[in-house]
């Protein structure tokens, strides 16, 4: 069944992904690099997108930051007349639990993370006043990149911002390991194109009834995408009704997974062998870890990211 083989695929990268930052919060060193690049308690601030410009345009915005996992990079103020207004942030991930587990473990202060996937979102996050959500270096990671777009449209007020901003074709780089299973890039028309040897999806085509979409390449490679919703997703496109059944069935095959002993076995041997690679890499110093990555990965050329 394809689906049940998409749902292992993803869940063969939570490992890996949460071996990363097991030990980002772990060492002192690593998280307080992690800390003074996060803007928690600071402006909100996007690459490529105005976005405080954009949210003073609404009384009492709410913000969803969906994949966030735990680096809290975007900031939760909006200036106002006479100072700072806190914005409503809803930190969204379907890892949360272990993620506040691990920001427990180590007793750091940082914001407690919701569950939610966004394949799903509708499902589990509809609420009025959505005016910008963001999902950044995550859409490569979900098991259905183009359903998680749709779903995140659904849930936006009409008006509001859907903001895209990933690396460009990181499964290719990263060799498909982990969480990266999509590739983001832009086509020969500058459209966003969504991509791995099984689908190609050019996002414009798809969504251009119902929102304008601009997207660019930043100075430093990343690929922004900033979607403003102009009318509400077409029922054909999302039927949310068949959408909880199939998060139902989701979670039907997830139990019967988890409950293979060899199978959950063979996870938590996944996560211990990425856990100690980690453990070791994050005692490297910088120039190290990059020496170390180009000896493993080598100098793989990608494809040119302005024409896949």
């Amino acid at each position: 069944m394809e689906e049940k083989t998409e749902l292992k695929t993803w869940i063969s990268g939570i490992p890996y992904e949460l071996a990363f930052w097991n030990n980002i919060y772990r060492w002192d060193c690593a998280f307080e690099g992690l800390r003074n690049w996060s803007r928690l308690g600071q402006t909100i601030q996007l690459e490529g997108f105005d976005a405080v410009t954009f949210l003073a345009q609404f009384p009492h915005p709410i913000v969803l930051d969906v994949g966030c996992g735990i680096s809290f990079a975007k900031g939760d103020q909006l200036p106002v007349p006479g100072g700072m207004q806190s914005l409503e942030v809803h930190y969204i991930d379907p890892l949360a639990s272990y993620y506040n587990k691990i920001i427990q473990r180590y007793h750091r202060e940082m914001p407690v993370v919701e569950f939610g996937m966004m394949e799903h979102l509708a499902c589990t996050h509809q609420r009025e006043g959505v005016k910008l959500i963001i999902i950044q270096n995550a859409l490569d990671h979900s098991a259905q990149p183009i359903e998680g777009i749709l779903q995140a449209l659904q849930v936006l007020d009409v008006g509001g911002c859907l903001y895209l901003n990933h690396h460009p074709n990181e499964a290719e780089a990263e060799r498909y390991k982990g969480f990266h299973k999509f590739n983001i890039c832009l086509d020969s028309d500058q459209h966003l194109l969504i991509w791995n040897d099984c689908q190609r999806v050019v996002l414009d085509d798809l969504i251009a009834s119902f929102t304008t979409c601009h997207t660019t390449i930043l100075p430093n490679g990343f690929v922004v995408c900033t979607i403003i919703k102009t009318a509400e997703v077409p029922s054909q496109l999302l039927n949310l009704q068949h959408e909880t059944a199939r998060l139902l069935n989701e979670q039907k095959m997830l139990i019967d997974l988890l409950l293979h002993p060899r199978y959950a076995f063979g996870l938590k041997l996944k996560y211990w062998y990425y856990n100690t690679i980690h453990f070791f890499v994050q005692t490297l110093s910088w120039e190290r870890r990059k020496k170390l990555r180009q000896f493993v990965y080598g100098k793989k050329k990608l494809n040119n990211i302005r024409s896949c």
